[in-house]
């Protein structure tokens, strides 16, 4: 059954637990959640979207949707009190603040005067009033815990251009993280003049159609996610494929070719009925084509009679004993993004062997979505090619652009004579290092930004490089971790570097914050320049430090860490 969603207050913490750290407010949380569990974002564009602070106009989040071409605007209220209702006041006042973004010269006086640096950065990043000066729509998007009222309701009827999640639509829209049973409404479609065909496989009914995107957006649970509970992916949120297929919707000359283009749906009921020219359905669930599906969906205002997609309907729960073949099978027929194409390069392949070589039943590498873990430590090879991509090609400001890992970048990456598995599990044993170190970084929302880990393995890398062992460390690992304890010595050696480097970076941030420019984590850990001027900040004072022998050098330590050593 669905997972029931409790919006009261404290019971709504336990649901937003995961984006709750200090120094981020309970509603700055909310909304964290909220970009993630209804907008689809992942952690690092939710957390780059919200503003929420002194000075933000009203504004608390903003987040560009380019192919909707629409720019949205977010404001969250969490109310503690579950008696109170949402009247139209608070959003007679949003509406206020989502009217500054009707004008492009309005926005470029907020971005140049706010004192709220998030508010500022996604104003110019996202070139919002450029984008609004090209036609972009301006969209809001109010978010609160508590249930609208008359009012409300009433104000929103002339305001299209706002949208209320309150606690009726979050509960309603709630991507749900558990199992969940189909989707019970009986839906109609109309194949009058069209050509169905329908087989029987043993006792099993299967039924192909060409029908109506305009009839398959009336499908209940496409907003929550709830219709796709046993697609094996869910919609993989706003990728490329999405993408394309969204274009392919907003050409209203492409609609006749639609069926030519995409591989269709195919969906589990527990009832299907061709009749006088009209088929029915019930108890369904869409197992594959979660994303041509979900883009529809989010294009439906541009869909014509013309748009039809094939669908493969089959009269099974989806509980039945052959439910997960057909999940399986139909998904893996697939080709997904750079990843799978990657996963048969012979580059991956050999890194794979190599791991089953050298580190089998201790390490395994993934080059595929869906391979069963084979041993206790799995790495994926997107997460190398991070690590990879921080510590060896010293870009960790490009470490978010997950695209670019698997694609354009992967012969930069991989493509070395020095990659090898040993490389690879070295570094993730850094990685491993700096993580148990997180809990020493004092400002705490630096501290959950994702890309913060990478800038903290390239600082090591800089590290390793002053002294002898160190620099032989980083031209090969293998030679290290092949050592006895090899590579619990390693992790211990570098877990004290880090610590130190810590220091430092504490340090920095906090006279950057006392001199009244604080550190602006979530612009500049994507910007080459400011993460080479903070290294420079940071590692002349380690340096220092060793020299006094108040910080750890990894050739000491390595030394000190050999067995027998005293």
């Amino acid at each position: 059954m669905p997972t029931i969603l409790d919006l009261t207050y404290p019971a709504i913490l336990e649901s937003v637990k995961a984006c709750i750290v200090p120094g981020r407010t309970e509603s700055h949380a909310l909304l964290v959640w909220f970009l993630q569990h209804y907008f689809r974002l992942d952690e690092l564009e939710a957390q780059d979207s919200v503003c929420d602070g002194m000075d933000d106009k009203g504004v608390d989040a903003i987040y560009v949707d380019e192919n909707l071409e629409t720019i949205f605007v977010f404001q969250c209220k969490l109310v503690q009190n579950a008696t109170r209702t949402l009247g139209d006041t608070q959003l007679k006042e949003f509406a206020g603040s989502l009217a500054q973004f009707s004008d492009p010269q309005t926005i470029q006086s907020i971005s140049s005067t706010t004192a709220n640096s998030e508010l500022s950065c996604l104003l110019t990043t996202s070139n919002v009033a450029q984008l609004v000066t090209d036609g972009f729509a301006v969209k809001g998007v109010f978010v609160t815990n508590i249930q609208r009222d008359a009012n409300a309701i009433s104000y929103l009827e002339g305001r299209e251009d706002i949208r209320l999640f309150d606690k009726q639509e979050l509960t309603a829209n709630y991507i749900s993280v558990g199992p969940t049973e189909p989707v019970g409404t009986s839906v109609v479609f109309d194949v009058f003049g069209l050509d169905c065909a329908q087989y029987q496989v043993e006792d099993v009914k299967v039924l192909f159609a060409p029908l109506k995107g305009n009839d398959l957006i009336r499908l209940d649970g496409i907003a929550s996610n709830e219709l796709f509970a046993w697609n094996v992916r869910g919609s993989l949120g706003r990728t490329k494929v999405n993408k394309d297929i969204g274009r392919s919707i907003d050409d209203p000359s492409e609609h006749k070719n639609f069926l030519l283009y995409h591989n269709g749906l195919t969906i589990l009921c527990q009832h299907v009925e061709l009749e006088d020219d009209k088929i029915t359905i019930s108890h369904y669930s869409v197992v594959n084509g979660c994303q041509s599906l979900t883009s529809l969906f989010d294009h439906r205002a541009q869909i014509t009679d013309d748009l039809r997609v094939l669908a493969r309907l089959i009269e099974l729960p989806p509980d039945h004993r052959l439910a997960e073949k057909i999940t399986h099978h139909s998904n893996n027929q697939n080709p997904i993004n750079a990843r799978d194409l990657q996963s048969n390069s012979t580059i991956q392949r050999r890194l794979q062997n190599e791991f089953a070589s050298i580190y089998a039943g201790q390490v395994s590498y993934r080059i595929k979505r869906g391979e069963p873990d084979q041993a206790p430590q799995m790495i994926d090879n997107d997460e190398a090619g991070r690590l990879l991509l921080a510590f060896d090609l010293k870009q960790p400001w490009t470490c978010h652009q997950t695209y670019k890992i698997l694609d354009e970048l992967h012969a930069d990456i991989f493509a070395r004579p020095e990659v090898t598995a040993n490389r690879i599990v070295a570094v993730a044993d850094l990685q491993t290092a700096i993580q148990q170190c997180m809990s020493d970084i004092e400002n705490r929302m630096l501290a959950s930004y994702r890309l913060c880990r990478y800038f903290l393995l390239y600082l090591l890398r800089s590290a390793l490089e002053l002294d002898a062992d160190g620099s032989a460390f980083c031209a090969d690992p293998g030679s290290f971790i092949s050592q006895a304890n090899g590579r619990e010595r390693l992790r211990v050696c570098t877990n004290r570097m880090v610590k130190d480097l810590i220091i430092d970076l504490n340090a920095e941030v906090r006279e950057r914050a006392e001199a009244g420019t604080p550190f602006d984590y979530k612009r500049e850990l994507k910007s080459p320049n400011p993460v080479r001027e903070l290294s420079r900040s940071i590692i002349p004072q380690y340096q220092k430090a060793v020299s006094r022998s108040r910080a750890c050098s990894f050739g000491a330590e390595w030394l000190a860490s050999e067995p027998g050593a005293a």
